[in-house]
């Protein structure tokens, strides 16, 4: 399925991103067409590596240990259990969705290595749990509120940017690692041999209710089919090449986007002819422009219409009445202001 993967999240790179959805597997909650496979689907996987199995089934222990030893009377000894926070605190400068999340199978191999139990907590601009959960059957729970987290509080400082490995530190958090994404790249290619990324994040994340509920009928609505679309994200108020994302027009930069996003149409039509394309961007009227202006959009209509161009492409996407809100620039604190973020992710 279309989660967030390191181009996916990450990325957003110039000339658009593309995700192909035909190797990829979709299931999860009754009645949601866009869910995780389940967990122990995934821990099944041969080519996953024995630590990432193991890794799931002893975070699961020593978070219960952790949460034993704090009930009154409680004999349990959990001294050794220690903590890797992935956070946004309301302090805190943490980026948008991709900073904050594109590091997470990486942080997951670093709290493996160090022997400490990994946690997210977004207190800005809303819980992530809003938007995503763990997986309900054994996948790994992330989260940090209710009793772990008045636990954790009452365990001093955080330690942001402390040493993973000093085993002196019982919690240690950070905030974004800008690195994490390549170095997770590296080992995939020089220690694994293979693309794990999907797998360990499908391990953690899955989509909220309401979230998966928003997915399913924005696919049942464009009429996407799980394993017969492809998608195509413009990152195009990206700061670079004299754009500046706080004064950011459509108009001031139409000629960049156009070329950027008639490029990225052209590379998914080229892996896949003739498919349906799901469009997304941090800009609604490139959106437009796309379903809308673009010869893609007169060549469909002609196709439809006229029974022109048998080789044709049709663009789709969700409404883009509203451009998508900035989850690091944003002053709403609303989460569902920021859900259309999260479905555009689910859906690519």
């Amino acid at each position: 399925m279309g989660e967030p993967s390191l181009t996916n999240v990450s990325s957003f790179a110039i000339g658009g991103n593309i995700n192909t959805t035909d190797a990829e597997t979709r299931s999860g909650p009754k009645g949601h067409s866009l869910s995780h496979r389940p967990a122990h689907i995934i821990l099944q996987n041969p080519k996953l590596p024995d630590w990432v199995k193991h890794y799931a089934s002893w975070h699961k222990a020593q978070r219960r240990r952790y949460l034993d030893s704090k009930t009154p009377n409680s004999t349990v000894n959990a001294d050794d259990v220690k903590f890797l926070i992935s956070r946004c605190l309301s302090q805190d400068k943490c980026g948008g969705a991709s900073d904050r999340l594109q590091d997470m199978p990486y942080n997951l191999l670093l709290a493996n290595r160090t022997s400490r139990v990994l946690l997210v907590r977004w207190e800005k601009p809303a819980p992530l749990q809003n938007f995503l959960v763990p997986p309900p059957d054994h996948g790994i729970d992330w989260t940090c509120e209710g009793d772990i987290y008045d636990a954790l509080v009452t365990e001093g400082d955080w330690h942001l940017r402390g040493k993973e490995t000093n085993g002196r530190l019982r919690v240690v958090s950070t905030v974004r690692r800008d690195s994490g994404a390549p170095i997770f790249r590296k080992y995939e290619n020089d220690v694994v041999g293979h693309k794990i990324y999907h797998e360990i994040f499908r391990l953690l994340f899955s989509p909220s209710p309401s979230l998966a509920a928003r997915v399913d009928t924005t696919m049942h609505t464009l009429h996407l089919t799980p394993h017969q679309y492809s998608s195509v994200h413009l990152r195009v108020k990206y700061p670079v090449r004299g754009v500046d994302e706080h004064s950011f027009t459509f108009e001031k930069h139409k000629h960049q986007i156009t070329q950027w996003a008639t490029n990225a149409v052209n590379c998914a039509a080229e892996l896949h002819p003739n498919s349906t394309i799901y469009v997304s961007s941090d800009n609604n009227d490139t959106v437009g422009y796309l379903l809308e202006e673009s010869h893609f959009a007169q060549h469909y209509i002609d196709a439809t219409r006229h029974k022109k161009h048998p080789l044709v492409i049709q663009l789709v996407a969700r409404d883009y009445s509203n451009e998508n809100e900035h989850v690091a620039f944003s002053n709403n604190r609303e989460a569902d202001g920021f859900m259309s973020v999260f479905e555009d992710l689910m859906i690519m």
